[in-house]
């Protein structure tokens, strides 16, 4: 595994929060979450029920609309018009958490193909800043919401050869339709498990031109 990709941490999580859990989805109300339990072990249960997410900055989304996103990255998929939502709830608060002051986010969640399936999710994330110096990327991060959506319509983005690191799997999904969202559940960036890079975003930029295969081009 290269030495900028990330794993979750390991945490046993008590009865009583798996007990809360249920409560919230059933109910479609994140107060019922218990304060004490980070939102991203929440989330990374709801994507094992079979659920999807998106994060967002705004609080008042009702209804999803297709949009095509701005990508740099060398596959074609992630450059759908449509929904997008991730099988992994890590994930969908990066896009979440990141602050008005972030000018580019380079990141992604994927699993290597072991020859007896796919391996643990592994992680990376790098924000740039629109100006000044930053010597750490949570102090990019603003308080946001991650939506849970039903996964009617969409499709997961195949598996596909990445060089150098051979097959991977993205937890990302989309759907070419408006989709309406099941709960809103708001984050911090305390909620987040991870340290965060910094990079240049001219800098990054270039080398993405020059190696599209190159992520994270550091």
């Amino acid at each position: 595994m290269p030495d900028w990709m990330l794993e979750a941490p390991m945490v046993n999580l008590p009865t009583s929060a798996a007990q809360a859990f249920e409560i919230a989805l059933h109910e479609r109300d994140a107060s019922f979450l218990p304060d004490s339990v980070p939102r991203w072990l929440f989330l990374d249960w709801v994507a094992r029920q079979g659920l999807l997410l998106h994060g967002s900055k705004r609080a008042d989304i009702t209804l999803f609309q297709p949009r095509t996103p701005h990508d740099l990255s060398a596959d074609e998929f992630s450059k759908r018009t449509g929904v997008f939502a991730a099988s992994d709830g890590l994930w969908a608060m990066m896009y979440a958490l990141r602050g008005p002051q972030v000018k580019r986010m380079v990141n992604t969640a994927l699993q290597y193909c072991t020859g007896f399936g796919f391996g643990e999710m592994k992680y990376y994330l790098s924000l740039a800043p629109r100006s000044g110096e930053v010597s750490d990327g949570r102090t990019l991060m603003t308080p946001g919401f991650v939506y849970v959506l039903p996964p009617d319509g969409f499709e997961q983005m195949p598996a596909y050869d990445w060089p150098g690191l051979g097959t991977v799997l993205e937890p990302q999904w989309v759907n070419p339709n408006p989709v309406r969202p099941l709960l809103c559940v708001a984050v911090t960036p305390d909620d987040f498990p991870f340290p965060v890079r910094v990079h240049d975003a001219e800098r990054v930029d270039a080398r993405c031109r020059l190696d599209p295969w190159g992520f994270p081009w550091l």
